[in-house]
């Protein structure tokens, strides 16, 4: 288990998830590659909680290794799952998962793909958008970044000088820098999400795929932002 900021820990796994210990129960930020629950079993252990009380599970978009035990906790918990619009019926499992971007540029590897084992579909509670908070955690706000996926959202905790759960929507280099990353490709929508992240105020930045960016966060979108044109 990392702690990234009070009340705000990450569990391991190749495709990281949060939880978010509040006043209002626990809130999950996505759930992981399927079968990869216990790891986030360990970090509620650790911090005093038990499953069944994870009371939502915010999902940052459709892709397996991120929704992938939600109807896991789901079931043990009863909890409500939030999942951003364009990207639920995907996530019910009524219509296919939208490839990552980088399979437009490298499609030879959409059959290696297609032999991952894909997460159990899961009913969506709520749909989620920017400007709404629909049964949210009132210091947790959703942003629209779409371009990885259709839906692509990411999350904007108001807690420790602000806290970015970016999902797919970037990834951070040994040095904080922020890039696209291998699985994303430039496309106006793409970089238009990046562009919209940098206008928003948070210290500290959380990743699917790769180590926090621990200080001064926005300053190092604002910096990508900035060599987009």
């Amino acid at each position: 288990m990392t702690s990234i900021a009070h009340g705000v820990h990450q569990a391991a796994g190749y495709s990281r998830s949060f939880i978010i210990d509040g006043d209002e129960g626990v809130t999950l930020i996505d759930t992981g590659l399927p079968k990869n629950d216990g790891a986030i079993v360990e970090v509620l252990s650790s911090i005093g909680r038990s499953v069944e009380e994870v009371r939502r599970i915010a999902i940052t978009h459709a892709h397996f290794d991120h929704f992938g035990n939600a109807a896991v906790f789901k079931r043990k918990s009863g909890a409500r799952v939030f999942a951003p619009k364009r990207d639920a019926a995907a996530i019910r499992g009524e219509e296919k998962t939208p490839h990552p971007p980088v399979l437009d540029r490298l499609p030879f590897l959409k059959p290696v793909l297609g032999l991952l084992p894909g997460a159990d579909p899961v009913e969506v509670d709520t749909l989620i958008a920017e400007g709404e908070q629909n049964g949210l955690p009132g210091d947790l706000k959703v942003i629209d970044t779409p371009g990885h996926t259709p839906g692509h959202v990411s999350f904007l905790l108001e807690r420790a000088g602000g806290v970015l759960f970016v999902g797919d929507a970037a990834v951070a280099t040994k040095s904080g820098e922020v890039k696209r990353g291998w699985m994303n490709r430039a496309t106006p929508l793409f970089d238009a999400s990046l562009r919209h992240i940098a206008e928003f105020d948070f210290d500290i930045a959380v990743f699917a795929h790769s180590s926090p960016i621990e200080s001064s966060a926005s300053d190092a979108f604002r910096s990508l932002a900035g060599k987009l044109g």
